[in-house]
């Protein structure tokens, strides 16, 4: 025993075992203390970053729900907007149809009553020339008394001839 006693390495083993002896018997509490404390805090760590995920997911399906409402509610309006461009394509074919319409009534009357115009012009510059015609042609070839008789006949001819115009 003696020689043990005397080996280095069988002191330092005993002093090693003292050490572990006392270290387990007032050590532990406090290391167990310590480790407890710590795995309640990466509990509590956990615990927070489940429900921060849960709510990071809540936040997320709700703004994807969001997303996809507004991607409903923007279709609507283009919809919208797709069916008021037609009305409003439809309304102006049928205003600019009808402004036509009326334009072409217009001018049509226009043409009308410039015909009737022209008519009435060529027709009393021909009266204008027959009367000439027939006055130079009285006062050559006729002798007076004709000549009376022929403008009582044709003024009472103008009557009817006006009805017939």
């Amino acid at each position: 025993m003696k020689e043990l006693m005397q080996d280095p390495m069988f002191v330092y083993g005993v002093a090693f075992a003292i050490c572990m002896l006392l270290a387990f018997k007032f050590g532990r509490k406090p290391i167990l203390a310590w480790l407890d404390g710590e795995i309640a805090k990466i509990r509590v760590e956990l615990d927070q970053a489940a429900q921060l995920r849960a709510e990071a997911e809540a936040a997320l399906a709700a703004s994807r729900a969001h997303q996809e409402q507004a991607e409903k509610d923007v279709k609507e309006i283009v919809k919208l907007a797709e069916q008021q461009v037609e009305d409003m394509r439809r309304q102006a074919e049928a205003d600019l149809t009808a402004s036509l319409a009326h334009q072409q009534r217009m001018a049509s009357e226009r043409i009308h009553l410039a015909e009737a115009e022209a008519v009435a012009d060529v027709r009393a510059a021909a009266i204008e020339l027959a009367l000439q015609i027939a006055r130079k042609n009285i006062a050559e070839n006729l002798s007076s008394a004709d000549a009376a008789r022929i403008v009582d006949e044709t003024i009472a001819a103008i009557p009817a001839l006006k009805k017939s115009a």
